[in-house]
């Protein structure tokens, strides 16, 4: 992996061995890095490693000392103190080529490409041939999107290597990313309103580039015991800016109810990268509401701004988010939620996550009614009051061979509670809100999925959801094609 062996072996004796060593009251650096290379060529990394740390102090302004003891690091795992070391070989020495050339090496096993990016386009120009680093830019400018760039990097690789197969994988992945898809999804649910609902569910769509990522999708619903029927269609883009760390998706369409009008519907949202570890998403949404029987018999639309942070590390993934919903009778919800899980924990084949979820939602007016035979029902769309749900979250991956994933995701809330609505009989025929009391209810989300890749060209899908809420219950099945050409 790195080029220190060859830049510091020589042909000599060692003058030293590490017994004679600790006596010497006087040191030449030459003979610590020989004796260090002899540790090295019989992959003794713990005592070189043992051996450099006891006469580092001697050449601490040495770059070929810290070089090496970089490599020496990086192979015992220390990755941060070896890109310590790294970093003062290079303030020492600034203009050492295949000193930088080494660091970026180790910056590149390290994922942190933004740095390789930099450090590359010192010395590597228009006319490098060197094809190792040629293939850490192509695989770079890939990984961010650029493929334009990224192309050009392979067809300079065979301009010096015609016959090498060495990017192959990588054309692979450019041929697939680029491809146009289409995905099919027939769906069916079914709750306790009673309310059933059979959908057709289509989306096309082709990443051209960092500022060209389209995708069309129509949604045809078929609502029963009413006999009601809805369309959606929808467009939008995905814009990349490299140099902000920014994604920004534009969406915009049309929501067709046959029993009502025809409104628009899209959104815009961004997500900003902060840190590695960190991401802020904000944005702003007008979308179809479709969760009642009463709001399938015309066209009832939703505006939500929202936020969130996702943070994650080795242990854990977290996040946190805010989202404000209006209507149109000018009632608002306001929802909050979070989550942490651990990251994923493998035991052969399965993986699974752990973790806790909160959420929280309350309405501003209640729009629950009562029949005339005294029945409640939320019309036209569910509003909580105070709805609070500490939810155990477990998250559980199996791939019991290459083509076939399964997963599972269970959302128990172990404690969830709700002001609910009491009646008040305001006269024979005529019943209104008395007012709220406490209840608690079970809240349960079960998710199946199964994943089928037949090729890289065609994946089957099939997923089940099973959902207990305060309002209803209810059975969700996806079958799904996903097709690459």
């Amino acid at each position: 992996m790195f080029l220190t062996i060859s830049v510091f072996s020589q042909d000599q004796p060692l003058r030293a061995t590490p017994k004679k060593d600790s006596f010497y009251t006087e040191f030449e650096e030459e003979d610590i890095l020989k004796t260090t290379n002899y540790y090295i060529t019989r992959k003794e990394y713990n005592k070189a490693a043992f051996f450099l740390s006891k006469f580092y102090n001697h050449f601490p302004e040495s770059f070929k000392v810290n070089w090496l003891y970089a490599h020496v690091l990086y192979m015992n795992g220390d990755k941060t103190q070896a890109e310590d070391k790294f970093k003062k070989a290079v303030f020492i020495s600034p203009n050492n080529k295949d000193l930088q050339l080494d660091y970026a090496r180790m910056l590149y096993e390290l994922g942190k490409i933004d740095k390789v990016e930099s450090i590359l386009s010192k010395f590597m120009d228009d006319d490098s041939k060197n094809v190792e680093f040629l293939l850490m830019q192509a695989n770079i400018s890939f990984w961010k999107g650029n493929l334009k760039k990224s192309q050009k990097k392979i067809d300079k690789i065979h301009e010096v290597y015609p016959k090498t197969e060495i990017t192959k994988s990588l054309k692979d992945q450019i041929e697939v990313s680029t491809a146009f898809h289409i995905k099919t999804i027939f769906e069916y649910q079914s709750d306790t309103q009673p309310m059933d609902y059979i959908a057709e569910h289509v989306a096309l769509g082709q990443y051209r580039s960092r500022f060209l990522n389209f995708k069309l999708e129509v949604s045809n619903y078929n609502f029963s015991p009413k006999k009601e029927q809805a369309l959606i269609i929808k467009l939008s883009n995905q814009f990349y800016f490299d140099g902000l760390k920014l994604a920004t998706n534009i969406t915009g369409g049309v929501y067709k109810n046959f029993s009502g009008e025809t409104d628009w519907i899209g959104g815009i949202n961004f997500t900003q990268k902060l840190t590695k570890k960190a991401s802020l998403n904000l944005g702003y949404s007008k979308r179809s509401l479709l969760g009642t029987i009463a709001s399938t018999t015309f066209n009832l639309t939703t505006q939500n701004i929202f936020g969130g942070i996702d943070y994650s590390n080795k242990l854990v993934v977290f996040h946190a988010g805010y989202n404000h919903q209006f209507f149109e009778d000018e009632n608002t919800i306001k929802s909050v939620a979070s989550w942490i899980v651990s990251q994923p924990i493998k035991i052969k084949k399965l993986n699974f996550q752990f973790g806790y979820g909160y959420n929280f939602s309350d309405a501003k007016d209640i729009l629950f009614i009562y029949n005339n035979e005294g029945i409640g029902v939320y019309n036209p769309y569910f509003t909580p009051k105070e709805q609070q749900i500490h939810s155990g979250l477990l998250i559980l991956n199996y791939k019991p061979f290459k083509k076939l994933k399964l997963g599972t995701k269970v959302n128990y809330g172990f404690k969830s509670n709700v002001k609910n609505p009491y009646p008040l009989q305001v006269d024979a025929n005529n019943t209104e809100i008395g007012g709220f009391y406490n209840e608690e209810f079970t809240s349960l989300e079960f998710n199946g999925l199964i994943k089928y890749s037949y090729s890289d060209r065609f994946r089957i899908d099939a997923s089940y959801v099973y959902q207990e809420t305060f309002f209803y219950k209810r059975n969700n099945v996806n079958l799904g094609f996903n097709f690459t050409f």
